[in-house]
């Protein structure tokens, strides 16, 4: 059955580098470096879903991690020599701690287990937790989103960090124990990262540092399932992480076309964006409906499995941590939505949005709608 996960997050990144490959196409992210680096990163982690589970698909995941960093630091600012070394250097401790971690996991239980489990349980946690920008080892990904070209966080977010958390879905399965013995920790980790991020969210000015902020709260949702375990729990994380990938495309997708027309950073400032740039205000408003898993979008498929498995798991108390911080990712939504696209146009470029930007988010939004329609092929390769 892990197999199937693997081919059909393949199949979602290959569709998302040739998203990213036909925006870049328009709305330039870089010089001959970053197409470069980007078909790199894609055949790293597309190698790593390939070759099975293993240190093999391990040690390519982390270095498509590595060659992120390059894509940040090919942005040739000041700000992005920061971000990006600061990525740097918690991605490398983050290789550290998980290589020592799943060393011990591997070793078996030793008897009595209390040492020994709590120093992997915890390097694994760490590891994890500094490569998804969990709450709170979230340090770098708010500087890289900002100070990168929206392509580029997508690549991040949108690939890297969800490959990841595939390693971690596979993990869940292998080794139970690393979870289930210590289910507080994880979900405490979970709610930190919804809330947080939601609440950090919403006192952003940037919509790509709120989108980054957002991530954090989305990973939140996704630990949750994976504490449930096999059954709703971890195809509800499953679904989450595929329409997660997706709707960040959508997202970062029509921030990349406001930004490249509009030749600067999109905040709440800039007004009225849709009567310009309409399909891709069309799909902000779609992926941020399919983030908070309102149906038919295919982000519903997952959300609600989390919720299930939110009750299953931690009851009330992680249920009402759940709705929390869907409220407030509805508001930080709310007011983008408001703000930067629906408000009074502000002074945009009347060349409007690229054509083949606008037909591959159309495309896009089309899917994402019929998944939510037809969901029983996705359904029953990840159930």
């Amino acid at each position: 059955m892990t197999a199937n996960w693997d081919l059909t997050f393949l199949g979602l990144f290959l569709l998302l580098f040739a998203v990213v490959a036909a925006l870049a196409t328009v709305l330039p992210q870089g010089d001959r470096r970053w197409w470069w680096l980007a078909t790199l990163l894609a055949g790293l982690v597309a190698s790593g879903l390939v070759v099975g589970v293993g240190w093999t698909r391990s040690l390519l995941i982390e270095a498509a991690g590595f060659v992120a960093v390059a894509l940040v630091w090919n942005e040739g600012t000041l700000a992005a020599a920061r971000a990006a070394r600061c990525f740097l250097l918690l991605l490398i401790v983050s290789a550290v701690c998980l290589a020592a971690g799943l060393l011990l996991v591997g070793t078996g239980r030793n008897q009595p287990p209390v040492l020994h489990d709590l120093l992997a349980v915890g390097l694994v946690a760490v590891g994890f937790g500094l490569k998804l920008a969990l709450v709170p080892f979230y340090f770098w990904l708010p500087g890289v989103a900002a100070a990168s070209k929206p392509m580029t966080t997508l690549l991040i977010v949108g690939v890297v960090d969800v490959a990841a958390f595939l390693e971690l879905a596979h993990l869940r399965v292998a080794h139970a124990w690393v979870v289930t013995d210590w289910q507080g920790l994880w979900l405490a980790l979970a709610l930190c990262s919804m809330l947080g991020g939601a609440l950090l969210a919403l006192a952003q000015q940037d919509v790509k540092r709120m989108l980054a902020f957002s991530t954090i709260d989305d990973m939140g949702y996704l630990l949750v399932g994976v504490v449930a375990g096999p059954g709703i729990g971890l195809s509800g994380a499953l679904l989450g992480a595929l329409s997660h990938a997706a709707m960040k495309t959508l997202l970062f997708g029509a921030v990349a076309v406001a930004e490249g027309r509009e030749g600067h950073a999109v905040t709440l400032d800039s007004r009225g964006l849709a009567a310009t740039y309409p399909v891709s205000a069309a799909a902000f408003i779609l992926g941020a409906l399919g983030i908070l898993g309102v149906p038919p979008i295919f982000g519903f498929l997952g959300r609600w499995r989390l919720y299930l498995a939110g009750v299953e798991q931690g009851g009330a108390p992680v249920l009402l941590g759940m709705l929390l911080a869907t409220s407030l990712a509805v508001l930080y939504y709310a007011r983008t939505i408001h703000r930067v696209w629906l408000g009074h146009p502000g002074g945009s470029d009347p060349g409007g949005e690229p054509r083949l930007a606008a037909a591959v988010l159309l495309a896009l939004m089309i899917l994402v709608v019929l998944l939510g329609l037809f969901p029983g092929w996705l359904t029953g390769r990840l159930s």
